[in-house]
Parts: structure tokens; C-alpha cells; sequence
């Protein structure tokens, strides 16, 4: 595997905790009241869909490097 393409996986993987811990704060916020239940289903989705791309990315690069 290539330099550059470890360390894509690398910012890939770092995105991916950022999003989770990101998840796991907005999940906190809406158990102590700080937003409602309408803004945290938008920002949920969000999330979501942005792991989603990037679980995505991360099963290809897997695939061309032979990993999977």
C-alpha cells in the first residue's frame, strides 16, 4: 500500500471518529434538553449520512489495496 494511500485511510478513519464522537455529543445534548427532538433528527441525518460516505470510501480503498 502506497504512502499516500495509508495516509488517506488514515483522514478517513480520523473523519470517521470525529463523526461518531460528533453522534455521540448530539445524542448527550438532546438527553439534557439543549435542542429539541426536530433539530436533532436533522443533525442526526446528517451525521449519518456523512458516515455513511465515509464507511464507503473506506470498504474501496480496502478493496483496491487488497484488503477485502
Amino acid at each position: 500500500m502506497s504512502g499516500e494511500m495509508k495516509d488517506r485511510v488514515k483522514q478517513l478513519e480520523r473523519e470517521r471518529d470525529a463523526l461518531l464522537k460528533e453522534l455521540k455529543d448530539l445524542e448527550k445534548k438532546r438527553k439534557e434538553g439543549e435542542i429539541g427532538e426536530e433539530e436533532y433528527k436533522e443533525r442526526r441525518h446528517t451525521i449519518e449520512r456523512g458516515l455513511v460516505e465515509i464507511m464507503d470510501r473506506l470498504v474501496q480503498m480496502g478493496f483496491i489495496m487488497g484488503e477485502r
